[in-house]
Formats: C-alpha cells, structure tokens, sequence
C-alpha cells in the first residue's frame, strides 16, 4: 500500500518560514515549560516534552501527578486542531489568570481558545469532522504537530550526545 505525503507535506510546506524560530525563542525564554492537550494531540505533545527532557529543559505535562503549580512567567503550551477543546481552553484561561504565558497551536484561527489568547501557530489541517483530509479523523493536524515539534527542538539545538544521557535507562 502507497502512502500519499503530499497532503502532510503541503500543510507543513505552507506554515510561515519563521514559524519554528519564533517557537523556539519563545521556549528560551522560559524556565519552565508546561504542555497539554487531549488525545492524540496529547501524545504528541507528550513526545515534545520528552524531547525537551531530553535536552534539559524543566518541562511538565499537565495532568501528571508530579505536575507542579503553574507560577506566573511559566510557559504553557497548547495544543488543540478544534480550538474547541474544553480542557485546553479551561487551561488556557486558568493559566491567563495565573499570569503565564500561553503558546497557541490549533487549526482553526477563530475558536473558543484563540478568543482567550491568539494562535502562535495556526497549521492549516482539516478537522477530525472533515472528509477533506483524506485520513480518518484529525490525522494530518496530529502528525504535523509530531513533525513541527520534532523540528522546534533540533532549532533549540539539541545535542544528540547530551539527549543519550539523559534518556531512560529504566527500559
């Protein structure tokens, strides 16, 4: 069976050229890194925060049990293609209390969350309610999240040598 990228490859292609610099930027200003999202978006901000591990970072996943309290000056990165996720945008607007700093990630520009706090990043992917994607449900947001992340923390400079070291060893 052949697989067709374009349709992956045309959403990736089409993000603003700055897109993973400015994210990255926004990372390094920040001591602490908190990520949530639901489902498979979820995992795949799971993947990113490992990765940031990885690399050294003070990064949490909301929702486990070793989360600390988000503090004022904190980074909370969300992630939802619908923008109408009630977790993510009960975050959101928990947070923008708090008085951290939010780092949008959706697919749609005019949403519950992005009238709490505007899109950082706005991946042009059908929703999981389309036919147009031509993959079942929110596929292609998922996996250009997956890919976006990946390219976000090789921009941060990650050190493959240094990331060994600190990979789970209790496998």
């Amino acid at each position: 069976m052949n697989y067709n990228w374009d349709p992956l490859k045309n959403i990736l292609d089409r993000l603003p050229e700055d897109t993973v610099s400015r994210a990255a930027a926004c990372i390094n200003r920040h001591r602490r890194i908190f990520v949530y999202a639901a489902g498979r978006s979820g995992l795949m901000l799971k993947a990113f925060a490992m990765r940031l591990a990885q690399m050294g970072r003070t990064v949490y996943v909301v929702g486990e049990t070793v989360t600390p309290a988000l503090e004022p000056g904190d980074l909370l990165i969300l992630a939802s293609a619908s923008g109408t996720t009630q977790s993510v945008c009960r975050y959101a607007q928990k947070a923008k209390e708090i008085g951290a700093d939010l780092f949008i990630i959706t697919a749609t520009a005019d949403s519950p969350l992005t009238q709490i706090a505007p899109a950082d990043i706005l991946i042009s992917a059908p929703n999981k309610n389309s036919a147009a994607s031509g993959q079942i449900m929110g596929s292609l947001f998922e996996q250009s999240l997956l890919l976006l992340c990946d390219n976000i923390t090789e921009n941060l400079g990650a050190d493959p040598a240094q990331m060994r070291l600190r990979h789970a060893n209790l496998e």
